[in-house]
């Protein structure tokens, strides 16, 4: 584990990354808070939740934490006023107290959301930022900047209110999307052009594109972009001055993000085109050596990003609305050279305009990824019960164990050429909640509800609302039993029904759904 410290003049910010888990979080918060239990509200997204919230809450009830959770959808739109209320519901119908705290367990979005909740919040109460995203890790979560988003511009509203803690489980990024790991290096990239030496040498060797990176080296980089922002953010708290810095490719960044609407691009592929464009800025201006300037250009494009369309006008109607201006001009972030960045308002329009245009052709061609398209995901959800598999009425349900099945369901999928996830609830509203989180990431589901097959018209629905192909298992043969099990309420929404044939049920679930895909070829795009 890596520790250290931001220290402004709100107070003393602990921040710990450690090659762990969730379940570690939970530990860590039991050590900062000692023998003192606050009521914790978990703010996450969709995507988190259904990779790694259960995790997380389990080991926070272990260490004695009464909790409570609120799951937005994942992406920039929820940085909203809409969101924010919605927070503050939550805080404020579930009675918590002035010593109590938010969980900030995501992304840029949640940290920013989940923080000024907070900082409103009976006039702020404590928070926690526990970032699940290598942007997050190295930039979102530290520093304090909290806030959602307004019509008008990104992040126009907002506050700084520093994390007790930053805590860093690096495990969870194992779950993240390639474009996700690639986008979220731009702020690494970003650390390493402000800090200069042997940080930009060692990045400058590796490639821009992270998803070439070892983890080990990922993770040492973001210690090290991470370590850029403390030491920037502990002279200048509240960017009166030097943390203006840390906007280096974010004023093109934010117009490109508002231009073409929030979530066309990630935010750290808006950072990568703005990085360009600090660049072709400063070759404008005469701030950085043309030589120079073309290196910097070659390595950063480099890094594959998706082409996307929008004008110089647009860009430029963004830029007028960027919260960066001061006496009516704008700080531009520019730079001599890796390591050697400065703020100037002395930037001519015409210079402005010309980068703009410049931005507008790059950003249209783009690069796509290499790597071909991702594999189709598959989500595999039991109901109550089922964890008692190999306990539980043998005779009937067999012998092989839940984890027994997984392993299983596992290898079936890895020959199918499918990503799968395994889940398992006794609680018909987990049960809900995962499928409603799991439309967003999944293919195809297979689904064994287990006794929700014949009672939930709560998870029937939840299915309807899918609009994902799904195979029905069943361990046993439903209509060799009790009359009451004859009833399905899910079947008519399933593409087949495979029944009575255990734990081969599974294999013969996944070669069905793995036709049916590959006939319709859903998921192939995605």
């Amino acid at each position: 584990m890596d520790s250290f410290e931001l220290t402004t003049s709100s107070g003393v910010t602990l921040i710990r990354l450690a090659d762990e888990g969730a379940e570690w979080i939970a530990r860590e918060l039991a050590v900062l808070f000692g023998a003192r239990r606050p009521r914790v509200l978990v703010v996450t997204d969709e995507h988190v939740a259904l990779h790694h919230l259960e995790a997380l809450l389990v080991a926070l009830r272990t260490e004695d934490f009464v909790c409570a959770r609120l799951v937005i959808a994942p992406g920039e739109a929820q940085k909203s006023f809409a969101r924010l209320r919605e927070a503050l519901d939550t805080l404020a119908t579930g009675s918590f107290a002035r010593d109590d705290v938010v969980l900030a367990f995501g992304g840029g979005v949640v940290t920013d959301l989940a923080g000024f909740a907070a900082s409103v919040y009976r006039r702020g109460i404590e928070w926690i930022a526990a970032p699940t995203t290598v942007l997050g890790m190295v930039d979102a979560a530290i520093g304090g900047k909290t806030g959602i988003n307004h019509e008008a511009g990104k992040n126009l509203i907002g506050s700084f209110h520093q994390p007790r803690a930053v805590l860093c489980a690096t495990r969870v990024l194992a779950t993240l999307p390639e474009r996700e790991v690639r986008a979220g290096a731009a702020e690494i990239v970003k650390g390493a052009l402000l800090g200069g030496g042997e940080f930009w040498r060692d990045i400058e060797q590796a490639g821009a594109d992270a998803t070439t990176w070892s983890a080990e080296i990922l993770r040492s980089f973001i210690l090290r972009g991470a370590r850029v922002k403390v030491e920037i953010v502990g002279r200048d708290e509240r960017e009166s001055g030097e943390r203006a810095l840390l906007n280096l490719g974010h004023t093109f960044g934010h117009a490109l993000e508002q231009a073409t609407g929030y979530g066309t691009v990630a935010h750290g592929e808006a950072v990568f085109y703005g990085l360009r464009a600090a660049v072709w800025l400063s070759r404008l201006t005469g701030a950085l050596d043309p030589m120079r300037a073309d290196e910097l250009q070659a390595w950063l494009a480099r890094c594959e990003l998706p082409g996307v369309a929008t004008t110089p006008d647009a860009l430029s109607d963004a830029l007028r609305a960027d919260k960066k201006t001061v006496e009516g001009k704008l700080r531009w972030i520019l730079l001599r050279g890796p390591g050697e960045p400065f703020i100037t308002a002395g930037v001519p329009g015409e210079a402005v305009r010309d980068c703009a245009e410049w931005l507008c052709a790059i950003a249209q061609t783009g690069r796509s990824a290499r790597h071909g398209p991702r594999k189709r995901r598959v989500l595999v959800l039991h109901g109550p019960n089922l964890n008692l598999l190999g306990e539980r009425e043998p005779e009937i349900y067999g012998r092989m164990s839940h984890d027994d099945i997984a392993h299983e369901c596992r290898e079936a999928a890895r020959q199918h050429g499918f990503e799968v996830l395994i889940r398992q609830t006794n609680h018909e509203g987990d049960y809900v909640d995962l499928l409603q989180w799991g439309r967003r990431w999944a293919d195809g589901l297979i689904l064994n509800p287990g006794a929700f097959t014949h009672t939930s018209v709560a998870v029937r629905d939840a299915l309807a609302a899918t609009y994902l192909p799904a195979i029905e298992v069943h361990l046993s043969e439903p209509r060799q039993r009790e009359e009451f099990r004859h009833v399905s309420l899910i079947s008519e929404l399933c593409r087949a029904t495979v029944s009575g044939r255990g734990v081969a049920g599974y294999a013969d679930a996944m070669a069905r759904l793995s036709n049916f895909l590959s006939e319709t070829g859903v998921g192939v795009a995605r």
